[in-house]
């Protein structure tokens, strides 16, 4: 695997994020150019069990093509599921362009949401007023979870500016776009969710999915 010299220079960045954002966020690098080998670095990869020379996901792909077809320079904050051990993760993906725009790599920074959760719960138990019956961490991560998906679909749909009763079937098509995007319908629950605050049945969420 031959390493574009534009995308050589960012592996210093990675390691700059690694640092930062600490053990629990994966951070990599991708060369779009080769989807069968395109992870050329890697940090905290425990997260996934993938390594260097590992091949992009499906999901990845769809983040590409994603940046390809609007342009945006990065996604960010999205709901995404370790296909390594199924943990749900908070992700971004940042696209790098070439002088022509051609997207020729990607960074990725995947957080363990269930380190969240956990500390959560920890302050939970600490602030706890008595009498109070304590949730089990299973409880509190989903609730965690639950509560992200959430705030993921009113942001979204607020980002549509009009009322869910007002808006046309492709505005409510783009916003559906939109979180699947975000990864949201990876979640249980999650269409049932978003087809109550669109006033929509769930048939019609799978059928804008299509």
């Amino acid at each position: 695997m031959v390493l574009d010299s534009k995308l050589h220079r960012f592996i210093p960045l990675i390691d700059f994020i690694a640092e930062v954002v600490g053990p629990n966020s994966e951070v990599v690098l991708h060369d779009t150019s080769d989807p069968e080998n395109s992870l050329v670095a890697i940090r905290n990869g425990s997260l996934s069990g993938r390594e260097v020379g590992s091949r992009m996901s499906e999901f990845a792909s769809e983040l590409l093509s994603e940046g390809r077809r609007t342009g945006k320079q990065f996604i960010s904050n999205y709901l995404s599921k370790s296909y390594g051990n199924g943990k749900f993760l908070k992700s971004s993906t940042f696209f790098i362009r070439d002088d022509d725009g051609e997207t020729i790599g990607m960074i990725g920074i995947n957080t363990d949401l269930s380190a969240l959760s956990e500390a959560h719960r920890i302050l939970g138990q600490m602030l706890e007023v008595g009498g109070m019956e304590e949730n089990s961490e299973s409880d509190s991560e989903r609730a965690s979870i639950h509560k992200m998906v959430l705030s993921m679909i009113d942001e979204v749909i607020d980002m549509g500016g009009a009322d869910p009763m007002r808006m046309t079937i492709e505005e409510k098509k783009n916003i559906v776009c939109e979180l699947n995007a975000r990864g949201v319908f990876l979640l249980k629950g999650a269409v049932a969710e978003v087809a109550s605050r669109l006033d929509v049945s769930e048939q019609t969420i799978y059928r804008y999915l299509k």
